[in-house]
Formats: structure tokens, C-alpha cells, sequence
């Protein structure tokens, strides 16, 4: 290949490691499709696409349903031929110095002139535990300059002393200004309106205490079960996959105090400070489940991994005191959705008025209302004001989590990724559980697939 001297300065090179990977198949290929379709980034950006083994871009793309962003999944030809042009296949062994010093030698390539201010993008899209050889390997090898970032996909360790060892092994060789721990729930629309929601919407900042709200439930199910991803499902369960990461981010990000600006660092610094003041996990009160059918699915009869738990949690600061919080996830369960709910106190009998931030799939708000019925008796009757994305907004173009994601990391914003401290407040959190249910099924219950969520408690079926 040639050089390219002429590359705009702000054109970047993301190298994908684990590019044939499930998450790369199913989000990462599908987002930058979209992305090069809108131009969003620079002609000249680059996608080196890392694996083991020789790999064809052309068979790379023929295997992916890059267009499922699409309306009725139609592609845009332009679209495929800028992400073509851009994507390059690169065969590497993560134990291999020589093919590090190669993949520098590439990259050094494709800077030309402008190598100085290039970006360097390197995305982890591989199981944490194959982190440590490539973190290092880039380390070593000087590819972690300034102007390289990190990303690095979910879990952030599997308990409080792995995600400790995880931190200390990225922080040798990257700054925190570098590392982009990645949780794409928070890319969402809703998500991210969130803070914006609170910030300039005051009538509800006075009620946004313990003196108003009674309790808050953060539900993600779905109806699928592991899909063929039973290693990392058997490692990970239900409570590292979705309540560490994406449920109690979503928590802070709901209930933490408005920061003083909108500012990455403000918004990472009361994240934080909320994170930090949540309770250690009462164990006791969590309940988990496994769907039936997932012991044959994972090919292991001792199984005692979660496809269900549920948490509940209390807060240290006076603001949120007695105030019930509750963390629900499952997979095959009645329903795919994932929302929050804030249920304000009543102080009339069967009348409540309740706050739902709907993240997926239909991206909303809506607020539960009592009203007077029509008609001369004085009957009152339930009724909601929405606010639905896709039909306020019909004409704009809405952005996928993962184009969010890898957008923000081009442009330096981690306003949506998780700080060391954040994630090592969450594992905090859970430890109790986690040491609880290690190695043992006592409590797990069994649930038929389909089931309702909130249903699966302490009177379920026990898994023999």
C-alpha cells in the first residue's frame, strides 16, 4: 500500500481488535457503515480491522447485515463503497511483539505528514480477559502516545479485585484521558436526555428528594436468551452483564446531584460522589433466576450462572434516605424493554403519579396523571402525557448508541463512558452478592421462558 502525505490532520484511525467478533458483526461494522453513509467522519479515516487469522474485508462484509440502521434495512451503495475504501484487513498474534512493531510501522504509514496529530483509536472489542497481552503489547511498543485512546468494552472485571487489577494494568500504559470504558445504554437518546430533562425542567427539582419519591426501578429485559454466547454468558450472568455496568450507571446518572456544568469532568465528578455514597448490596433481598432450557444451552448441567437478577439498594446521603431503589434484568422474559421508573408518594388512596423514562424501544417520557372523568359524578380516572422520540422528531435522522459511542471517542468527549472510580464504586456495590452466590445455586430459581418480569421471587421454582 502507499502512503496517503495529504491526510487531513482531524481524519483518525481506528483499529478494531476482535473485528470478526460477535459485537463487531452486530454493532460496530452496522454503526460505521451508518456513519461513513452520513459522512460523519473524514474521507480519509481509516479502520484497521485486527484478527488472528487472514481475513478478506470483502467476506468480512458479506457476513454482516451492515443496514439493519436502515430504513427497511436498504443500504446505501455509496455508503458500503466509503467503509470498503476505508477498511483494511491486518493478521495479528496479541502474543507476537513483531506484529505490534508491524501494526506501528502501519499506522506510522497511514499518518504520512500529519502523523503528529492523527488520532489513534484502539477498540477493544474482545472478552476482558484478553485485555491484558494487547493493553500491554501497546504499551511497550509505544502506541500508546498522546494522542491515542483506549476503548474498552463491558465487563470491567468480573468482582472488585479483578476490575482493580483490569485499572492498574490500563493505567501503567494510558491516562485516564485516554481510557473510554464504554456503556452504550448511556448513549441512548433518553439516556442521555436525562440530565437535560432535570437541568431545565424545574418543576420537578424540588421533588427530586426522599421527602417525594418513595422508590425508583430501573428494569433492561428481553425476550431472547444468550444466543450462542455461552462462554461469556457462563462468565459473566445477568448481574455483571447489565446491573454493574449499564443499571447503576443509569442510577447516578438519574438521581445524582445536577452538576455545575455540563462538562465531562463535572458530570464524572457527582456521578462519582453518588456512586460512592450507595450501600453495600444486602444479599438477602436479591433474587436471581435461570431460565429453563439454559443448562442445555450452555452444555453444563452444574450451571449456577443468573439469566435474572434482581437488587435492591439504599443511598448514605440524607437526600435519599429510606428511598428503595431496584435493579431488574433478565433475558428470556415477557418483553424487551429497558426504563426507569421514579414513583412519586401518594397522599390519596389508589392515586400516584409516576415518571417512566422508556430508553428502549420506543424512547420516550411519559407521566402518569389522575383527572377528573367526564361526567356530573366526581370519578377520577388515569390518564399520561408522552413524549415519544420517533413521532416529535419524524424527520430527524436518530443516531445508534454505537455511532454515539464512536463518535464521542473521536472527539474526546467522555462525558458517556465510566471514570476508574466509577467502576470500582459499582463492584463495591454488588461484592456482597457476588460472594453470596458464588459457587453455589441455594437461592437460584428456575423461571419458564416468557415469564413476566418481577414475578421471578423467592417462592420460584428452585433449580435442582
Amino acid at each position: 500500500m502507499t502512503s496517503t502525505d495529504n491526510q487531513p490532520a482531524d481524519a483518525p484511525i481506528l483499529v478494531i481488535f476482535g473485528i470478526t467478533g460477535d459485537l463487531s458483526r452486530r454493532k460496530l461494522l452496522p454503526a460505521l457503515y451508518h456513519i461513513f453513509s452520513q459522512e460523519l467522519l473524514p474521507a480519509n479515516t481509516k479502520i484497521i480491522g485486527v484478527s488472528r487469522r487472514p481475513l478478506d474485508v470483502n467476506d468480512l462484509l458479506g457476513n454482516v447485515e451492515l443496514c439493519v440502521l436502515e430504513k427497511d434495512n436498504v443500504c446505501d451503495p455509496e455508503g458500503i463503497r466509503r467503509l470498503k475504501d476505508a477498511l483494511e484487513s491486518f493478521q495479528l498474534d496479541p502474543g507476537n511483539q513483531a506484529d505490534f512493531i508491524r501494526l506501528k510501522d502501519r499506522l506510522t504509514e497511514l499518518d504520512g505528514a500529519n502523523g503528529d496529530q492523527r488520532e489513534h483509536l484502539f477498540y477493544m472489542s474482545i472478552p476482558p480477559e484478553a485485555y491484558t497481552p494487547i493493553v500491554e503489547q501497546l504499551g511497550k511498543n509505544g502506541l500508546n502516545d498522546r494522542r491515542s485512546r483506549v476503548l474498552l468494552e463491558k465487563p470491567f472485571g468480573y468482582d472488585s479485585a479483578s476490575a482493580q487489577a483490569l485499572i492498574t494494568l490500563v493505567d501503567t500504559y494510558f491516562s485516564e484521558e485516554q481510557v473510554y470504558r464504554i456503556d452504550h445504554y448511556l448513549a441512548k437518546e433518553t439516556a442521555q436526555n436525562l440530565l437535560t430533562f432535570r437541568l431545565y425542567n424545574p418543576i420537578f427539582s424540588s421533588l427530586w428528594n426522599a421527602e417525594h419519591i418513595e422508590r425508583v426501578e430501573i428494569r433492561a429485559t428481553e425476550t431472547i436468551g444468550i444466543e450462542g454466547r455461552a462462554e461469556f454468558y457462563e462468565k459473566t450472568g445477568a448481574l455483571r452483564d447489565l446491573v454493574q455496568s449499564h443499571l447503576l450507571q443509569l442510577l447516578a446518572i438519574t438521581l445524582m446531584d445536577l452538576p455545575a456544568d455540563m462538562s465531562s469532568g463535572e458530570i464524572h465528578r457527582t456521578k462519582q460522589y453518588f456512586l460512592e455514597q450507595l450501600l453495600p448490596a444486602d444479599p438477602n433481598l436479591a433474587v436471581r433466576g435461570q431460565y429453563d432450557g439454559y443448562k442445555q444451552e450452555v452444555q453444563n448441567e452444574a450451571s449456577t450462572t443468573e439469566s435474572y437478577a434482581r437488587v435492591h439498594l439504599k443511598h448514605g446521603a440524607e437526600r435519599w434516605q429510606g428511598v428503595d431503589f431496584v435493579l431488574d434484568t433478565g433475558k428470556g422474559m415477557a418483553e424487551k424493554l429497558t426504563e426507569i421508573t421514579v414513583y412519586f408518594k401518594t397522599t390519596h388512596a389508589h392515586s400516584s403519579n409516576n415518571l417512566t423514562f422508556n430508553i428502549q424501544p420506543n424512547e420516550g417520557i411519559t407521566l402518569d396523571l389522575i383527572v377528573k372523568a367526564p361526567g356530573i359524578e366526581n370519578q377520577t380516572t388515569h390518564t399520561t402525557l408522552d413524549f415519544d422520540y420517533q413521532k416529535l422528531y419524524t424527520d430527524t435522522q436518530h443516531i445508534d448508541a454505537y455511532e454515539r459511542v464512536l463518535m464521542d471517542a473521536v472527539r474526546a468527549d467522555q462525558s458517556l463512558f465510566s471514570s476508574d472510580a466509577e467502576v470500582l464504586a459499582t463492584w463495591r456495590v454488588l461484592q456482597p452478592i457476588l460472594d453470596k452466590w458464588s459457587g453455589n445455586d441455594d437461592d437460584l430459581r428456575r423461571y419458564a421462558v416468557g415469564s413476566a418480569a418481577g414475578t421471578i421471587t423467592d417462592t420460584s421454582v428452585h433449580v435442582n
